[in-house]
C-alpha cells in the first residue's frame, strides 16, 4: 500500500511541474490551451503517461500532438530540476477523450429520459 502512494505522489509531483513547465516555458504557438488530466506512473517509475485535453477542434488536437511529440526531450530536461528520483521518466502523451465520451453517455441518457417521457404522456393521452 505505502509502494502505492508513492507511485500516486510521483505521478501527481510529475503532473504538477509538466503543467507548469508547458504553460510557462514551452513556447510553440501551435501548442493551443492544453491541460493536463492525469499521469500515470510505471511501477519502476521510468515511464510517465501523461493525459492532457486540448480546447478546440480536431485540427487543434493535431497540432498539439505535433507539438507534444516534437518538445518531449525538451519537456524532459526542464522536468529534471523537479524530479527527486535517481531515473527522469520516458514521457508519453495521449489525448484524453473521457469527457468527449462522457458527453456522448449524457446525450444517449437525455434522449432516452425524453423518449420515456413522451411516450408516457402519448399513453395518459389515450386514456
Amino acid at each position: 500500500m505505502a509502494e502505492n502512494r508513492r507511485i500516486i505522489r510521483y505521478a501527481d509531483s510529475i503532473k504538477r511541474a509538466l503543467s507548469n513547465i508547458i504553460e510557462f516555458k514551452l513556447n510553440d504557438p501551435q501548442k493551443g490551451f492544453i491541460t493536463l488530466t492525469r499521469v500515470k506512473v510505471s511501477p519502476d517509475l521510468k515511464i510517465a503517461t501523461a493525459y492532457y485535453t486540448v480546447l478546440g477542434d480536431d485540427s487543434q488536437k493535431n497540432r498539439t500532438q505535433a507539438v507534444l511529440k516534437k518538445s518531449i526531450q525538451f519537456l524532459r530536461s526542464e522536468l529534471k530540476p523537479y524530479i527527486t528520483s535517481r531515473w527522469l521518466p520516458e514521457l508519453r502523451f495521449f489525448y484524453d477523450d473521457s469527457m468527449e465520451r462522457a458527453d456522448r453517455i449524457n446525450e444517449l441518457l437525455n434522449k432516452i429520459k425524453d423518449d420515456t417521457c413522451s411516450s408516457k404522456d402519448e399513453a395518459a393521452a389515450e386514456e
